[in-house]
């Protein structure tokens, strides 16, 4: 789909690049008055004078159903219900969905919460390794929030914005200490003040993907469309081009044996020689572990896996929050991140994350991802022989929650 609106003008001005909306090839953008009154159309209550006197009632040969002349709508008028900031004037706009009329106050939020959310999202679209990348959206981010405070209609919908104001306000410079690099998330001085940070603005987010579907029209497969465009203007100002990698090469998975949680739902295939499992639930999160020897896999010593569920997604922080904690966790006994990738079996996609954590022989990994509705996520902390990458190939194609 090669659709671009109007509505990504701000991210461009943030950012300097006309390849963030697609350039030049997308839909016309109106940057100034004339090119405004041919997007918008604005359409108000009656005013035009009666051609009949004014009289009690209106003449015979006028249906009943006239609009009155008078500015104030009569009190029967479903407008005596509209909101103080709304005036009751619409305007006719042109959005992903079609031609859609509006508040005339709410367009510039719309317009501005786009460009936003584009930024936003992009975030999450960023390659392994595109620091620059990542700087000049978080740069974005920071230029373009004032504006949508700025054009929200009333305090309650200028609320989440202000809030992200904020959570921005601790995720930048923690992220400048650690130059971008979110795998040395662990390393900011205030960890858990980001990942409340972290938590709240993907929960922001994506309750402005929400209203700028349901309330402006936006559609989001084109909202996914202008967030990678914004990636890759974002790397071209950063000069970053980073190739794709080599394919590797297949890996036969290992023998295994099916288990599942007794709520049936995590299931997965393990090597058959796992013997020892224990489930538990945490926070509303339902995990299952497979080991031969569950005590000395705790202790990262003995191949084994464990499994989390969880609800949500990217946008809300579930996955993510995980991600970190479990990282956390690890880095706190000594273990460092050598290599992270994005990770995507065709059902689930996020991240895979392998640590050196000075168990020779041993590959210890976080891997897992959301579904594709981000309704629910499956995260595995994975300990498995060097030597046997066919374990790891049997648990990513065997594991499911539900």
């Amino acid at each position: 789909m090669n659709k671009r609106t109007r509505l990504c003008t701000g991210l461009v001005t943030a950012i300097g690049l006309l390849a963030a909306c697609g350039g030049s090839g997308g839909e016309p953008v109106a940057t100034d008055a004339a090119d405004d009154e041919a997007a918008v159309e604005t359409t108000s209550p009656a005013t035009t004078p009666p051609t009949e006197p004014p009289a009690t009632e209106p003449p015979a040969t006028e249906p009943s159903t006239t609009e009155p002349p008078a500015t104030e709508p009569p009190s029967t008028e479903p407008a005596s219900d509209r909101p103080d900031w709304a005036s009751g004037e619409l305007a006719t706009v042109q959005t992903d969905t079609g031609l859609l009329e509006l508040p005339v106050e709410l367009v510039p939020f719309c317009e501005s919460s786009r460009s936003f959310y584009i930024a936003a999202n992009a975030v999450d679209l960023v390659r392994d390794g595109q620091f620059g990348t990542s700087q000049q959206l978080f740069a974005a981010l920071a230029a373009v929030i004032p504006s949508v405070i700025e054009s929200a209609p009333s305090d309650e919908f200028a609320a989440e914005p202000t809030d992200a104001q904020d959570q921005l306000a601790v995720i930048i410079p923690a992220f400048e200490e650690v130059g971008y690099d979110n795998t040395r998330a662990s390393e900011v001085s205030d960890p858990d003040a980001l990942l409340e940070a972290v938590r709240g603005f993907t929960s922001t987010r994506d309750s402005l993907r929400t209203f700028l579907v349901d309330v402006c029209g936006a559609e989001g497969d084109v909202l996914d469309e202008q967030s990678q465009g914004a990636v890759e203007a974002a790397a071209a100002a950063a000069g970053e081009t980073i190739e794709p990698a080599e394919p590797a090469e297949p890996v036969a998975a290992a023998a295994g044996t099916p288990i599942t949680n007794e709520a049936s739902n995590i299931s997965l295939s393990v090597p058959v020689d796992w013997t020892e499992t224990e489930e538990s639930l945490e926070d509303g999160r339902q995990q299952l572990v497979a080991s031969s020897d569950i005590d000395t896999f705790y202790g990262l010593a003995t191949p084994g896996v464990l499994m989390l569920r969880g609800e949500g997604g990217f946008r809300d922080g579930g996955f993510v929050g995980r991600v970190l904690e479990f990282q956390a966790d690890l880095e706190g006994i000594g273990c460092t991140v050598v290599a992270e990738t994005d990770y995507d079996d065709g059902v689930y996609s996020g991240q895979e994350r392998s640590f050196d954590c000075g168990t020779d022989g041993l590959d210890v990994r976080l891997l897992g991802g959301t579904t594709a509705d981000e309704s629910l996520y499956a995260m595995l902390l994975l300990i498995h022989p060097s030597e046997e990458p066919g374990i790891r190939q049997l648990i990513v194609d065997t594991f499911q929650v539900a």
